[in-house]
């Protein structure tokens, strides 16, 4: 089951990184990778864009003598262009890199703060898993390598006046080329609990850690501007990967970071910047999944059975992440059978 649900997690990610390619060819630029949003003054939002080479949010913070980077995207190249957006915005130095959680779509730039000599902070078990886990969620470079001759090979094959099929055979070679420079790269410092907080002249960055996710969640609140970065602990409008989560403690921990941070601005790890009442929503998405599955089990449902029978209610078929329905209910209903095995 397990393997089922991580492979159901690289292929949706792949599915939801297709769907959105442009309709006709561009230079690589950064808007093509991900939407910069100023969510308050000096404290921008970077949201992933289907078919770019960010695939999870990031963000940063521009503070009085330096900036915080929150989460690396998946790729080297998406981060190069975030910097380039940064600098383009002030000429004080990155101080910090966050890593809210292991997963390759938030730690994949991490080797250019590396080789700039920036440090990368990130909850203890990221530095067990960073380089470790996360080549479940990344191919072979024989793999990689193949599938780029493949497209180049139907990429010569289309006729120029397919400019569609062209475009996106020609954002797919990108795609590829971008994952075949990726250097697994652990964090440079972590903690396992309580804050750590980062200063940046007058301003602060303090960064807090609650189970959720991966068991290895960061996320970070900027107090003057009442802004929290969630990572993955945060999805917006968005069906949520599972792999790793337990929800029995996801629910408790999304209803202390609300009950503190009530009107504060949210930046979730997928999805546009939410309000509270949107990552409220979320929550009540887990909390109405949980109550299904249990159900379910309750009523003798094997897991198949569960699958098949617990469709997705009506008020979240809207919801991006569509494929993440079934699995969801597999991995809920394996945390709840005792049999799920999760970091």
């Amino acid at each position: 089951m397990k393997r089922l649900s991580v492979t159901l997690f690289v292929c949706a990610f792949a599915l939801a990184a297709l769907a959105g390619l442009p309709k006709a060819t561009a230079s690589p630029k950064a808007e093509d990778d991900f939407q910069l949003v100023q969510v308050a003054d000096g404290v921008y939002a970077a949201i992933a864009k289907s078919g770019g080479l960010a695939s999870g949010n990031a963000g940063f913070v521009i503070g009085d003598d330096g900036v915080v980077i929150f989460d690396t995207f998946f790729t080297p190249a998406a981060i190069e262009e975030l910097i380039g957006e940064i600098q383009k915005l002030t000429n004080k130095p990155i101080k910090y890199a966050v890593n809210s959680h292991y997963h390759l779509d938030h730690t994949g730039g991490n080797q250019v703060l590396a080789a700039r000599g920036i440090p990368i902070i990130a909850h203890d078990n990221v530095m067990q898993w960073q380089t470790v886990k996360n080549k479940r969620f990344l191919p072979a470079p024989e793999e990689l390598q193949k599938r780029k001759v493949d497209a180049e090979k139907q990429l010569s094959d289309t006729p120029a006046e397919q400019a569609d099929r062209r475009a996106q055979l020609e954002r797919q070679i990108r795609r590829l080329d971008a994952m075949m420079a990726i250097k697994l790269t652990n964090p440079t410092k972590t903690f396992s609990s309580g804050t750590m907080e980062l200063k940046l002249g007058k301003r602060k960055v303090i960064l807090a850690t609650l189970p959720g996710h991966t068991g290895g969640d960061v996320f970070a609140f900027v107090p003057d501007a009442n802004v929290v970065f969630m990572g993955d602990l945060g999805w917006s409008k968005t069906l949520p990967n599972l792999v790793d989560a337990t929800v029995n403690d996801w629910i408790p921990t999304l209803d202390k970071i609300l009950k503190d941070h009530p009107a504060a601005k949210y930046v979730p790890g997928h999805g546009n910047v939410a309000t509270a009442e949107e990552i409220r929503d979320f929550r009540d998405y887990l909390a109405d999944l949980r109550a299904r599955v249990k159900q379910g089990i309750a009523d003798g449902l094997t897991v198949d059975q569960a699958k098949q029978q617990l469709t997705l209610p009506e008020k979240y078929k809207g919801l991006a992440f569509q494929n993440f329905a079934g699995p969801n209910v597999e991995d809920m209903y394996n945390e709840l059978n005792g049999t799920k095995h999760v970091n």
